[in-house]
């Protein structure tokens, strides 16, 4: 079972931007929606790619984004 603190910190310390844009507050709402609801790393990809989508800029590639991000922090919330 992962761990929310943990996920919070590893997400804190992703210091990468997507297209402009800061993906912390994407990630922490992904994980605890993901956490909350029981479900895997694949949940996680797919709830930052919808919310990457939604945003007011055009992100393209927003799969390989939610990919690089998941890997930032996989294994870090257990």
């Amino acid at each position: 079972m992962a761990n929310p603190v943990k996920c919070i910190r590893a997400i804190h310390d992703v210091s990468d931007n997507v297209q402009g844009n800061d993906p912390r507050g994407w990630m922490k709402a992904c994980a605890l929606e993901t956490l909350l609801e029981g479900g895997s790393g694949d949940d996680f990809k797919k709830c930052l790619v919808k919310k990457m989508k939604t945003t007011r800029h055009h992100i393209e590639n927003p799969e390989g984004y939610a990919e690089s991000l998941y890997a930032k922090i996989k294994g870090k919330c257990s």
